[in-house]
């Protein structure tokens, strides 16, 4: 009996230990829980209050403007790739409005490269289709390269450099990629282009989350006519876009 006895008291201790371990985890995962929705929810709420804004800003252009084109029905599914682009590119950057001030200089890198370069290949991607090599590679260049640096542009010149950079090449290249796939299943390939870029756009979100989980107390809670002003750019830029698109300048290679 008296041999038992230490071994069943060390037996109640590891019960106790683990007992209270397991409640500061679940204590840690509920504070972890509480902190990513005071953030990221506020990027899933501007997502879906700018996809209804922009939807309804191109249903009121088509009947305002574009309503007697007759050849319009081929920019639809271009118009809502567009939409799509810009409401998760601008989400993303929200995201990154928020934690960029804990970024250290590899992440800033990793950021500015993966934001320019989601941005100006889409960007240059859903232009270039519709309107040539041309137009496409210059839109998606300045949208690319101005993201990719703003977003970074407090991590110093490397991130600043990589986004630039990355905005640079990726404009190009969304354009020539869709330009060479005209003739060639591009309405395959455009839903594949865009879910693919979502994705980077959303592991790009997550790693942020993850890597600066230590930070996420000194995120600001969302602010409204911040979440307004964020909306306003991103109308707007739709909205110019979409005139390039439809009566911009075009080349001989177009839909």
């Amino acid at each position: 009996m008296n041999e038992r006895e230490p071994n069943t008291t060390a037996r109640e201790r590891n019960e106790s230990c683990s007992s209270d371990c397991s409640g500061k985890k679940s204590g840690m995962s509920r504070n972890s829980i509480f902190r990513m929705e005071r953030a990221e929810r506020g990027m899933i709420k501007i997502g879906a209050m700018a996809f209804a804004v922009l939807a309804l800003a191109e249903a009121v252009l088509y009947r305002g403007f574009f309503a007697g084109i007759a050849d319009f029905a081929k920019y639809h599914s271009y118009i809502l790739y567009l939409v799509v682009s810009v409401v998760f590119i601008g989400s993303a950057v929200w995201h990154i409005k928020h934690y960029r001030h804990t970024f250290n200089c590899s992440i800033g890198m990793m950021v500015g490269m993966t934001v320019g370069m989601v941005s100006g290949f889409t960007i240059g991607a859903i232009v270039g289709a519709t309107n040539g090599m041309f137009v496409g590679s210059v839109t998606g260049i300045i949208v690319g390269m101005g993201i990719g640096a703003w977003c970074t542009r407090t991590c110093g010149i490397m991130s600043v450099l990589e986004g630039l950079m990355a905005g640079l090449m990726a404009g190009l290249m969304g354009a020539m990629t869709t330009v060479m796939l005209i003739n060639d299943n591009i309405a395959l390939f455009m839903p594949i282009l865009i879910g693919s870029c979502l994705l980077i756009t959303g592991g790009m979100s997550y790693m942020i989350y993850k890597e600066r989980k230590d930070d996420r107390k000194s995120i600001a809670s969302p602010d409204g006519y911040d979440m307004i002003n964020y909306i306003a750019v991103m109308f707007i830029v739709a909205v110019v876009i979409t005139f390039i698109m439809v009566l911009g300048p075009k080349s001989a290679i177009a839909i």
